[in-house]
């Protein structure tokens, strides 16, 4: 999970989600940016993800097992894309 970001107020919003195409895993992704900005991609959470020492929900098939070494992760460039761009909206919204 990309962490939050102090330097910035909270949304105005709970929770914001886009979906998306992923071009690492060729697959559809949802990204999901909360109001204190941690932001997460709902793939990696539910097929990669297992640092908070939970076990993954989905047993992975043969197709995801080769995705899953392609996927970028916490700090995947679509979800700090994604973020990044809802922090500026809020930024011109503020002004």
């Amino acid at each position: 999970m990309s962490g939050a970001t102090s330097n910035i107020p909270s949304a105005k919003w709970q929770t914001c989600v886009s979906t998306m195409q992923c071009d690492f895993i060729d697959e559809p992704v949802s990204i999901m940016v909360k109001n204190d900005w941690t932001s997460h991609c709902t793939w990696y959470r539910e097929f990669k993800d297992t640092s908070s020492g939970s076990q993954r929900r989905v047993k992975p098939d043969k197709r995801i097992k080769k995705k899953l070494e392609l996927c970028r992760g916490p700090f995947c460039s679509h979800v700090e894309g994604y973020r990044d761009r809802l922090i500026e909206e809020e930024r011109r919204a503020a002004s």
